[in-house]
């Protein structure tokens, strides 16, 4: 590749050095001593990273097209494989088309009573526990009310995981996530050549995922013959790809971004990679099974996480705390309530919630694979076709190049005033 980088080994590359070092303090290590773009070797595969703004800019915006594709983890399930984190290429940037529409602010705004029905009954729960005096597991309490809102938002099923932690829904749920890592690892450490070589094939566990699926195709079915509700499944049943090109400048752009860069660059480059004429308009039955259960794994143990995460800094900085507390009191209702569009307005708790995905970011790296051979920025690195290259999000959050005090939880940096100090990447 021409870049500096770890010294591979023979036939392992410097994969080894993933079973040593969590992936994140791992990334920091190569920033700081190759800079901010070096390579390693995922076996005999050469992998880019790229920690540079300007390159990343590149890479996610720019020339977004070019990296449409991510690695994908093929397993022996045809329903998992039609999610769109396991396609790529045109059926990738269709189901990317299709589902776009489906996550702008006005309709997220008809999903809101839904979460406001499982955060009362998550506050419900809270009150008894607190009345208890008695210490409490956050962890179980953020996963379980992150759990009551997929269960709505995604599969329409009203489940109360704080009183019921072991209906079906929530038990076949969290079985999904039960299984051996080890069947999995292999195809995000290992060359793809590897695992065909050694007969290696992510298996996922079968019962739990059929269980998901049947609900899913039961649920499904209802929507076809006329019932209706404000959730994501009613949105990928309606979802049609002509509808969504013909106001993608308008539905697509629907953001209510407020970093340093608001965000017109990305939808420029997103609208012109996803402005397709596309023959297969509307998601199938399979299709849409397949997004819902993506929807379930990849947003329940981020989102829980992540509320994992600023709950431990509200208890590490109460003088935050008590601002969010302020904050969130002056803008209720008469009722106590606060609409979407309040929500949307309150600048300290979104900065609190930025600074925790800063210092937390739900996932180490960022990766994409070149759709054709490319080279970025001035020094004309080249990325071959097929290429992987990947982002070290973690280790640019804590770099001091682009924060002050990069460990420290300093969430007024996010607030209005102050976005001119940042450095936008």
């Amino acid at each position: 590749m021409g870049v500096k980088g770890p010294k591979p080994m023979v036939f392992f590359g410097t994969i080894l050095k993933r079973f040593r070092n969590p992936v994140s303090l791992l990334d920091q290590s190569y920033v700081r001593k190759y800079g901010n773009v070096f390579g390693i070797f995922n076996g005999t595969d050469p992998v880019l990273f790229v920690a540079d703004p300007a390159l990343v800019k590149q890479v996610l915006v720019k020339d977004f097209q070019r990296f449409s594709d991510r690695r994908t983890l093929k397993t022996e399930h045809p329903l998992i494989n039609k999610n769109l984190f396991n396609t790529e290429g045109e059926t990738w940037k269709r189901l990317r088309t299709i589902m776009s529409g489906t996550f702008t602010s006005g309709k997220m705004r008809k999903m809101y009573p839904l979460v406001r029905q499982c955060i009362q009954e998550y506050l419900e729960h809270m009150e008894i526990l607190a009345k208890r005096g008695e210490p409490i597991d956050a962890k179980a309490l953020h996963q379980g009310f992150t759990m009551d809102v997929i269960a709505r938002t995604a599969f329409g099923t009203e489940t109360n995981s704080q009183k019921e932690p072991n209906s079906p829904f929530v038990r076949n749920a969290h079985d999904v996530f039960k299984f051996n890592p080890w069947k999995v690892i292999p195809a995000f450490i290992f060359p793809k050549w590897l695992n065909t070589a050694l007969g290696i094939r992510t298996h996922l566990g079968e019962s739990p995922n059929n269980w998901i699926f049947e609900l899913s195709r039961h649920l499904l079915q209802k929507r076809r013959n006329g019932f209706k509700n404000n959730d994501f499944l009613q949105l990928l049943v309606e979802a049609n790809a002509a509808d969504i090109n013909a106001n993608h400048q308008k539905a697509a752009i629907d953001n209510e971004s407020h970093h340093v860069n608001e965000g017109e660059d990305e939808k420029m480059a997103e609208n012109s990679a996803l402005s397709l004429d596309i023959a297969d308009k509307m998601l199938t039955d399979d299709e849409i099974i397949a997004q819902s259960w993506l929807i379930l794994t990849a947003g329940f143990e981020t989102t829980a996480t992540t509320l994992g995460y600023i709950s431990y800094l509200m208890a590490l900085y109460p003088s935050s705390q008590e601002r969010i507390r302020a904050e969130v009191a002056e803008a209720v209702d008469a009722d106590g309530e606060i609409n979407y569009e309040t929500l949307q307005r309150l600048p300290y708790l979104d900065a609190c919630l930025t600074e925790t995905l800063r210092l937390y970011p739900p996932v180490a790296r960022l990766e994409r694979v070149a759709s054709e051979d490319i080279a970025l920025g001035v020094d004309g690195v080249v990325v071959r076709k097929r290429q992987r290259v990947e982002i070290p999000v973690y280790a640019i959050h804590r770099s001091e190049k682009y924060y002050s005090q990069p460990n420290e939880f300093r969430p007024d940096r996010w607030l209005p005033e102050n976005k001119h100090k940042l450095v936008p990447y």
